[in-house]
């Protein structure tokens, strides 16, 4: 293991290196601004919920380049693409189920992995941006990054730098949209409030009827606070979890809430409920011919509160230090269905997350943050295939190092 870890963290300060003097050299020359980072992320577990009953680590790295042409009258152009390798905790060294949880070990692994467990290198953002009207009215269009204009928050949105559950990190009741082609509209009704407005695709390859609408309203009734409201609807094909012919599109809504306290403490609160009568459908026949729906995440309810501190009361202005404990439910309806392809198996109870992570910034490029993370009652005490003790609670301790230039 130490071999690995070592040869990934030549390999990922290697890649990040050579990466910043190509795009320093692109910048000079266009008047482009360039953001760059990467994540080398090491955890590992004393016991792992995959009923093997055995202690488990993994390490996955992840660099992000994103550039920016600003032209002028209020315009620009966001290029950004990610790559990396390691899908984290959640899968063993055999590719097997490794930490089942719904709440998500590491947030930071990316899901869009080939054989090898390599994050494939991609465009995640490729959009223009205008502003008009004195600047009140913002319009995207593109291939836009969902997490980066939706269900935010400042003290809970970055996995790079912040939490690392995936819980902590986002809504994990809204139907999945990474990065798809997408519309938005963002208008600043008045100093306090402003009101998006965005379709995204489901279909990388269309730009139909079929996709995600989603509004928000982000109320600012106090200085350095964010009170966003948000619904979502889904026009895909959803099918009714105790009737595979009942089709349905899947709606949605929540709350995203940050606010500073002061200039050394703020707070969080995030909600979200997803209707819980219709599950996204999938390839497979269960034990009567019928048709499986996916039942990977069977969520409606889901809740997160914590709050950070930065080191300016130890000296250590640079340093933050977060805490956070939250709640997801998994949906009713989908309880006798499931149970039914699950050996008999099904509940509906929460599982409860809790994280605690400490960022140490050794200097403006590279910070270290210890985290430990513990998930009580594990998926809602359910089983996977090849999980025979999924409802063990799991105690995850981490490292992650981000290199920004």
């Amino acid at each position: 293991m130490r071999r690995k870890v070592t040869a990934l963290l030549a390999a990922s300060s290697l890649l990040v290196s050579n990466t910043v003097f190509a795009a320093d050299s692109v910048s000079k020359g266009l008047g482009i601004k360039t953001d760059i980072g990467g994540t080398v992320i090491m955890q590992g577990t004393p016991e792992a919920n995959d009923g093997k009953n055995k202690g488990l680590s993994a390490a996955s790295y992840l660099f992000d380049v994103k550039l920016t042409k600003e032209f002028e009258e209020n315009g620009k152009v966001v290029v950004r693409f990610k790559g990396g390798r390691g899908a984290g905790l959640e899968v063993d060294e055999n590719g097997n189920n490794g930490v089942n949880t719904y709440g998500q070990v590491n947030a930071n692994a990316d899901e869009s992995l080939d054989s090898a467990a390599n994050t494939l290198a991609k465009v995640v953002e490729l959009y223009y941006e205008q502003a008009i009207l004195n600047d009140k009215l913002t319009v995207d269009f593109g291939k836009l990054n969902f997490c980066e204009f939706f269900a935010d928050n400042n003290f809970a949105g970055d996995d790079n730098s912040q939490f690392l559950t995936g819980s902590f990190a986002r809504d994990k009741t809204i139907d999945s949209v990474p990065q798809r082609p997408a519309l938005r509209l963002n208008y600043v009704l008045f100093e306090k409030l402003d009101i998006s407005y965005a379709y995204f695709a489901i279909d990388l390859n269309r730009f139909d009827a079929s996709g995600i609408n989603i509004a928000q309203f982000n109320f600012k009734p106090y200085p350095n606070g964010n009170y966003r409201l948000y619904v979502w609807g889904n026009n895909g094909v959803h099918y009714k979890y105790n009737d595979n012919t009942s089709k349905s599109g899947s709606y949605g809504f929540g709350i995203s809430v940050d606010q500073a306290v002061n200039d050394g403490f703020g707070v969080f609160a995030r909600c979200g409920y997803k209707e819980h009568s219709f599950g996204n459908h999938a390839t497979g026949t269960g034990t009567d011919g019928k048709e499986l729906n996916n039942f990977a995440l069977p969520l409606s309810v889901m809740w997160s509160v914590g709050s950070q501190f930065n080191g300016s009361k130890w000296s250590r202005d640079n340093d933050v230090l977060g805490i956070a404990i939250g709640q997801i439910y998994g949906s009713s309806d989908a309880k006798g269905v499931i149970a039914e392809y699950n050996n008999g198996k099904y509940k509906d109870g929460a599982e409860t997350q809790f994280e605690v992570y400490y960022k140490f910034t050794l200097n403006n490029h590279i910070a270290l943050t210890p985290a430990f993370q513990y998930f009580a009652n594990p998926r809602g005490g359910n089983v996977l295939s090849g999980a025979s003790t999924a409802d063990k609670n799991v105690f995850v301790c981490g490292v992650r190092t981000a290199f920004n230039f």
